[in-house]
């Protein structure tokens, strides 16, 4: 009668970004920028709150700071890319060849440089989303060397197509292993990614998970790749001729 629309809901059409960026006064211009474009933009102040945050609020695209207090962004990276399989957004300060570089290796889509103009960072975000296809048609995305395949989102590990029974922390370091083929992995890396703590020098659990892991592997039939021992630093999974 008086020309009234039917209210819409809102949130069911709008895009639910996370923001991980410790810079309250950055992160909140960033969110206020975002939430007039209507985005729904959800805050974390700290990289070890990040996992938390992914499973609680199943967001279209992380905006992720690398100077993060707790765990950096390059840890948060790659902890997450585990249970994570939507588009990431690298926002920081530094600019170095090395550091964009090891984001993209990490799991990164996008890497932006601060300053960035709010609006070229929604035009980002945009692009982002727009390439993103709809969950349906997405293929269950797999990391492969040699005959091994690993699917970080299924939680499964195959060797020619054969189901191969992991521990966890057996599948976490795969994980770490694949995601750095021919890269070596410091015994301090290993540590903090997947144990949170600082390398003694001394403890060998690592070691002893490595050595175990690898005669698995072998025992399972892995071709074509190789867990090799770096002596001193650490250890490198690399691809074989044969």
């Amino acid at each position: 009668m008086f020309g009234l629309k039917k209210e819409m809901p809102v949130e069911s059409s709008m895009k639910k970004i996370l923001l991980i960026e410790d810079d309250r006064m950055v992160s909140n211009l960033i969110k206020s920028f975002l939430e007039k474009s209507n985005f729904i933009v959800h805050q974390v102040f700290r990289g070890d709150l990040a996992r938390e945050a992914i499973s609680q609020y199943k967001p279209d695209l992380v905006i992720l700071d690398i100077g993060l207090p707790k765990l950096d962004g390059f840890h948060v990276c790659h902890e997450i890319r585990e249970i994570y399989d939507e588009p990431i957004i690298v926002l920081t300060a530094r600019e170095t060849d090395e550091e964009q570089i090891s984001a993209f290796k990490l799991g990164a889509d996008d890497f932006i440089t601060k300053p960035v103009s709010p609006n070229v960072l929604k035009v980002r975000l945009d692009a982002m989303l727009r390439r993103k296809p709809a969950k349906e048609e997405r293929p269950l995305h797999a990391f492969r060397v040699g005959n091994i395949a690993l699917y970080p989102q299924a939680n499964k590990c195959e060797i020619d197509g054969r189901l191969i029974r992991l521990s966890s922390f057996e599948f976490q370091l795969l994980a770490l292993l694949l995601r750095n083929v021919g890269r070596v992995m410091t015994r301090d890396a290993i540590y903090n990614v997947l144990l949170n703590r600082e390398y003694n020098g001394v403890e060998r659990t690592v070691d002893v998970r490595i050595s175990k892991l690898r005669d698995k592997l072998i025992n399972e039939g892995m071709k074509c790749a190789r867990i090799e021992t770096v002596w001193g630093k650490g250890y490198i999974l690399n691809e074989t001729a044969g």
